[in-house]
């Protein structure tokens, strides 16, 4: 995926999501100081649709994405202003320790994940979502 460089930050582009009033870049690579910019690509591609989106339960964040339901719609927008539409199809707490599981999932397809700490940071609020077909 093409990434663009500002302010000494790569961003791949941006994430919106009309339900909870979210719209924000997405930072290429995921770190902790990354983390506390704006929310960060985990892991995968909107190519291959298995992209992981993380960010902190901040409510000008990802503290919102629990209150997302099944229809909801996530819009990517990559950096040449491609959109990628994708609807929720499952909502989930994993634990923490539930690396695996939050990135190959279970018998579900799905083509884009978010997640984000719950308040305790013993779980993870996991949202997956099916690409939209235009």
């Amino acid at each position: 995926m093409e990434s663009i460089t500002l302010d000494g930050n790569v961003y791949l582009g941006y994430i919106s999501i009309p339900d909870i009033n979210i719209e924000l870049p997405v930072l290429k690579n995921w770190s902790y100081p990354n983390l506390k910019i704006s929310p960060c690509r985990y892991m995968g591609s909107v190519f291959t649709d298995d992209m992981i989106i993380c960010a902190h339960n901040y409510t000008t964040h990802f503290g919102k994405i629990g209150n997302l339901h099944t229809d909801s719609e996530i819009i990517f927008t990559d950096v040449n202003g491609k959109e990628y539409r994708y609807q929720v199809i499952n909502m989930a707490e994993l634990s923490g320790t539930a690396v695996e599981q939050m990135q190959f999932g279970d018998a579900e397809d799905w083509d884009l994940t978010l997640f984000t700490c719950t308040l305790g940071g013993q779980t993870r609020v996991t949202v997956r979502a099916a690409r939209i077909e235009e």
